[in-house]
């Protein structure tokens, strides 16, 4: 609203003492110039949040692997030897008469594989020798092998028939991290999303504040020019002392104005910074400490390059929606944790199942006095056994299974609640950028179109005081007016350009509008 010398303020009664005092442009000791595009690539490349969510990703891609290692089989290797003399008096074992002592030497080596197959199997296959060296056991009219080589060649197999049995349940982790793999891609998309779309704000932000402040410094020029013409014809006596005293309230308020538009200019300047992240890998405190006084933005002048537009194409409703439900990332996700769910519902339901499994062994075996003929003794098959069995085992009670798997289902449906809130939110969302987008476009033309007519206006009372036919105070109102009518318009063109950008984050499409070159939909 324009205000009467009335109704200003006692800061600007203070400024009038100040008004002949020039106003000195912030000298910079670094000027940069960035296009809107130009800012979006800075300010992704340097984001510590798309930085840290694409550490995310890499983190997810590596539990990926975690779970398919999971039936990696493993390689074992094992020796012994071991040296005995136990007492004895048996005559068997070497002794004639009293305690005597049965000496023995025993080597024993095995090597093999064991694992886990994906149907839950659970395997081993080994082979291993074992020489026994008992001379003492050739004495008293015994006649035996010594020293003794026994080999034996071991395939076991334990296979679940109920709980914890074939494929689904038991690569319930890899589809869990395969999912949370896309998981993270979504999210690093909605980390840049999110990120291009405060750029751009802020980008925006700092337009206006920088055209808010040269019109409010060419707004202060106009009232000093208007101010020495009025003392001029004072002095001459063509004008009343009134008309100074109102020209004096004009130029301190359009000076208090100035100050105003240039602190908002600097901090625009410095949200804009912040966001493209211009300190890079130092923080501002590590530049406070190492460098000028002042911090690191508090001597940049930014320069912006891309002009908003005045207005924006109509977006159709349907289409736009279609767009949202199909490229949200956070849509993506929820689906995503929807499947998760499921399959831990799936793995929850097997757990309920009593254990069934069925063993099943061979063994092939050989005995010699050298390695070499124990091994082809082995190979002869005239040694051998095998045995198959059912193992079952079920809890009494089952009340942690029980209660773990309703637990599942109720996470389920509160995923399903989400999904239907997310939904919501999403409908609304582009229906109000879509009305935002509207309504900006016409508020700017309506505007523009006052501030042209404001300004014919305050044309035409400046020729009227002129000749004597109004008054400088109907032209000061006139004045505020045109001042306020101006701001107005460039904050509905800069808003129109930030309402814009809403609308493409809206409907997923922020990423595309800027050819982003990330790689977010990678098959795993």
């Amino acid at each position: 609203m324009p205000r009467t010398l009335k109704e200003l303020s006692q800061v600007d009664r203070t400024a009038i003492t100040k008004i002949d005092r020039p106003w000195v442009p912030r000298k910079y000791e670094v000027e940069i110039s960035y296009s809107l595009e130009e800012a979006i690539r800075e300010g992704l490349l340097n984001s510590l949040a798309v930085r840290s969510s694409d550490l995310d990703r890499t983190i997810q891609e590596r539990e990926l692997i975690v779970a398919h290692s999971v039936f990696d089989p493993f390689f074992n290797l094992a020796t012994n030897y071991a040296k005995n003399r136990q007492p004895t008096v048996s005559t068997i074992q070497g002794s004639t008469a009293g305690i005597s002592v049965a000496p023995s030497k025993i080597f024993d080596y095995s090597a093999g594989f064991t694992g886990t197959w994906i149907t839950g199997s659970q395997y081993q296959i080994s082979v291993g020798q074992v020489r026994s060296d008992v001379p003492a056991q050739q004495t008293a009219g015994f006649t035996t092998l010594n020293p003794v080589v026994s080999t034996q060649l071991l395939i076991e197999v334990q296979q679940p028939l109920l709980k914890g049995a074939w494929y689904s349940v038991n690569t319930a982790d890899i589809r869990i991290a395969e999912n949370n793999t896309l998981l993270a891609s979504k999210e690093l998309e909605l980390t840049a999303i999110n990120t291009i779309f405060q750029i751009e704000q802020a980008y925006w932000d700092l337009v206006f504040a920088t055209q808010n402040l040269e019109a409010k410094l060419n707004t202060f020029r106009v009232s000093l020019e208007n101010l020495e013409n009025v003392r001029k014809r004072k002095a001459v006596g063509t004008l009343a002392a009134i008309h100074v005293t109102t020209a004096e309230s004009q130029a301190a308020l359009r000076r208090v104005e100035l100050d105003e538009a240039r602190q908002l200019q600097e901090n625009n300047r410095d949200a804009f910074l912040n966001v493209i992240n211009y300190a890079n890998q130092k923080s501002l405190k590590q530049h406070w400490q190492g460098g000028p006084s002042g911090g690191t933005y508090e001597n940049v002048r930014v320069i912006c390059t891309t002009d908003p537009v005045s207005e924006a194409e109509m977006a159709d409703r349907d289409a736009a929606l279609g767009l949202a439900f199909n490229d949200r990332p956070e849509y993506r996700q929820i689906e995503l944790n929807l499947q998760n769910q499921q399959i831990r519902i799936e793995v929850a339901r097997n757990a309920l199942l009593p254990s069934l499994d069925v063993t099943a062994g061979w063994a092939q075996s050989g005995l010699d006095e050298h390695f070499g003929d124990s091994w082809d003794s082995v190979g002869s098959g005239d040694f051998y056994d095998w045995q198959v069995g059912l193992q079952f085992s079920i809890p009494l009670g089952n009340r942690g299974p029980r209660n773990s798997y309703r637990n599942s289902r109720d996470e389920l449906r509160k995923i399903r609640l989400s999904k239907v809130d997310l939904e919501n939110q999403i409908v609304i969302e582009v229906d109000q950028a879509i009305r935002t987008i509207e309504y900006l476009t016409e508020t700017v033309k309506d505007l523009d179109e006052r501030v042209r007519l404001q300004t014919a206006l305050l044309a035409a009372e400046v020729r009227k005081v002129d000749v004597g036919m109004s008054i400088a105070y109907t032209v000061s109102v006139i004045a505020n007016d045109l001042v306020d009518n101006q701001t107005q318009a460039l904050r509905a063109r800069t808003n129109l350009q930030i309402a814009i950008a809403d609308y493409y984050r809206a409907t997923g499409r922020l990423l595309q509008r800027y050819n982003v070159g990330y790689d977010f939909s990678r098959d795993r």
